[in-house]
């Protein structure tokens, strides 16, 4: 799961005092942006807090347009930590016994991010399910020269924990523009989505179509992650 959310997370519950469930649930509220990124609102669930065990039953966390430098912004992202364990003197949590997410992101935003981040002039992205994606391009594409109107097709998959479009299919005016040229467009647009990084540890595991909207399952490990003595909540 993210580092930054089960940092927050353990470091809530070391210091949890009195009124344990929801004084949990604020601190985690307030440090989310700081960990994951801006984004409209934040909640976060806390049930079954023992604090003399050192265990949580689940947390639950669910943030709405949550934006990132380096993704797509995410229309809706939840998080759900189930078995939480943690070591209340060195503020640590040991483990969980699962650990899930699940992202959806809207055809929009992540044509704004294709543009913004991999230099892909896209004048729209389109879905369709179980797992397509089409995307009209103009212009220039780091040298490439595109046609006006020129699409681009392929399959939405997850590989090595990211999304990549496998793309079989670049025309114009219906007319095929041939396969080397979709094989470096291939090259250039992959990694679609990477939420790998060190602070948002997201490992994509499946994707599909619903829809409008690309839905991402995520899973991570959240076991031997430390918070620094002395260190607060959103900071």
């Amino acid at each position: 799961m993210t580092r930054s959310v089960l940092l927050l997370a353990a470091l809530a519950l070391a210091t949890a005092g009195c009124s344990v469930d929801g004084r949990v649930e604020s601190e985690i509220e307030a440090a989310l942006p700081a960990a994951l990124g801006p984004a409209d609102s934040y909640d976060a669930t806390v049930q079954g807090v023992r604090l003399s065990a050192g265990t949580a039953e689940r947390i639950q966390i669910v943030g709405r347009r949550v934006a990132r430098e380096d993704a797509p912004i995410v229309d809706r992202l939840d998080i759900d930590l189930r078995g939480v364990r943690y070591d209340r003197s060195s503020k640590r949590l040991t483990g969980a016994e699962s650990a899930q997410a699940t992202l959806r992101l809207l055809p929009a935003d992540l044509g704004a991010y294709l543009d913004r981040q991999r230099g892909v002039g896209a004048a729209a992205l389109a879905l369709q399910a179980p797992d397509r994606a089409t995307i009209r391009v103009r212009g220039e594409v780091e040298g490439f020269q595109i046609p006006v109107a020129a699409q681009i097709e392929g399959r939405l998959a997850a590989r090595d924990g990211t999304v990549r479009l496998d793309v079989d299919r670049v025309s114009a005016a219906g007319i095929g523009l041939g396969g080397s040229l979709a094989r470096r467009l291939d090259e250039r647009l992959n990694p679609v989505v990477d939420l790998t990084d060190e602070d948002l540890a997201l490992r994509v595991t499946a994707v599909r179509v619903e829809g409008d909207t690309l839905v991402l399952e995520a899973t991570g490990d959240p076991s031997g992650l430390r918070i620094q003595r002395g260190r607060t909540a959103g900071r």
